[in-house]
């Protein structure tokens, strides 16, 4: 198995084993979080993945944060994005659309009724969020009562319909970085004594019932999941992070979703690594991101460490990131000024290889020394 081998996903073929990792950016969506033609231009430019996994987009109106960013729970988002699988589809791509709700970290000098953010207990996040009138220290949130729990899980469900209504080939439930799915999952944000906390089992009650619904709506192959048991900026960790997750992986793989993507640094330790569990427990696709470059994602597939490789940084500097991986060409340099800001700047304007040698690199044909190519 190699890096630009075929691949497949549940009942979606790849034609390679690279992934474009989800990329929040700021600029995809206007004020009615609808996705932007630049958005459009944006995939389609990257279109050359195996998959593309979009920017994360919330389920709700009760999901906010940063202006900029995309949603999926009214007919007029569903129509933008539309136009986004289309042309993705049309250029030969194939996508996903990650779905994810902030939960504690949603601002509330945005949500309607400038209510309190939700979450499985009342306990803040780390840090601060970038509001209207600047930085605050994250609002201790409200803690949900059970029979609210599954309100949360049916906006998920609606936003899973409309990803299939807009043309997605499946959903990613996105349970990482400290969003309430990851809540849910670990103790020290999630301290309730119902059927959705205390044990692992019931801790994961949440994220199982949204992957249940996702299943029925795009069938198991059309469901990813994403999980990152190293982060912890936010606050948010657990007291037994590999039981927790080992399982999480299990409960996945019985229910043979399309794919598990485990985000684990490079630069984790051996003796924390996770992902060699994770691959045991979990038998499907198993994609791995994190500071990972062209040679030990070349190393990563070959050794069956993973069956797909994701990335974000170099995906936003280089759109045409398989065709420099196949030729082994330099990479643009990525702009952090311009990460989440500067409209088409940045976004949509990374220069890409001549198109000849990008046609080449498709190919397969032998690496060239190429002038390096920055921003």
């Amino acid at each position: 198995m190699g890096l630009f081998e075929a691949g497949r996903i549940g009942a979606i073929d790849t034609a390679n084993r690279i992934v474009m990792a989800p990329l929040g950016r700021a600029r995809n969506a206007d004020p009615s979080r609808e996705a932007l033609a630049r958005s459009v231009t944006y995939y389609v430019q990257r279109a050359t993945a195996g998959l593309i996994i979009s920017e994360a987009t919330h389920v709700s109106e009760f999901s906010v944060s940063r202006p900029g960013t995309g949603a999926v729970h009214s007919p007029g988002q569903v129509a933008a994005w539309a136009k986004v699988t289309q042309a993705v589809h049309a250029a030969g791509g194939r996508i996903f659309q990650q779905l994810f709700h902030l939960g504690r970290k949603a601002d509330p000098d945005r949500l309607p009724g400038a209510a309190l953010p939700v979450a499985p207990s009342a306990i803040a996040a780390v840090g601060q969020i970038s509001t209207p009138s600047g930085p605050k220290p994250f609002p201790t949130p409200r803690a949900l009562q059970t029979d609210e729990v599954p309100g949360l899980v049916d906006q998920f469900r609606r936003a899973i319909f409309n990803a299939k209504a807009a043309g997605f080939d499946g959903v990613e439930i996105h349970g990482a970085n400290g969003f309430l799915v990851d809540q849910f999952l670990r103790d020290s944000a999630n301290q309730r004594t119902d059927q959705y906390g205390g044990s692992i089992e019931n801790r994961a009650r949440f994220l199982l019932e949204i992957v249940d619904q996702a299943v029925k709506i795009f069938g198991a192959g059309g469901v990813g999941v994403r999980v990152s048991p190293h982060a912890t900026a936010d606050g948010l960790d657990d007291s037994d992070p590999a039981v927790l997750y080992g399982y999480v992986a299990q409960a996945l793989d019985q229910r043979a979703i399309g794919y598990l993507h485990l985000i684990e640094p490079d630069s984790t330790p051996a003796e924390a690594r996770i992902a060699p569990l994770l691959r045991e427990r979990f038998g499907g696709p198993f994609i791995l991101a994190g500071e990972i470059t062209r040679e030990t994602a070349l190393k990563a597939i070959e050794s069956g460490r993973a069956d797909f490789i994701a990335f974000g940084r170099l995906y936003i500097a280089n759109p045409d990131l398989v065709a420099r991986f196949r030729l082994g060409a330099p990479l643009n340099a990525p702009d952090e000024a311009t990460f989440y800001s500067g409209e088409d700047v940045g976004y949509i304007d990374y220069p890409t290889l001549q198109p000849t040698l990008a046609f080449a690199g498709q190919r397969g044909s032998a690496p060239l020394s190429l002038g390096k190519s920055n921003r």
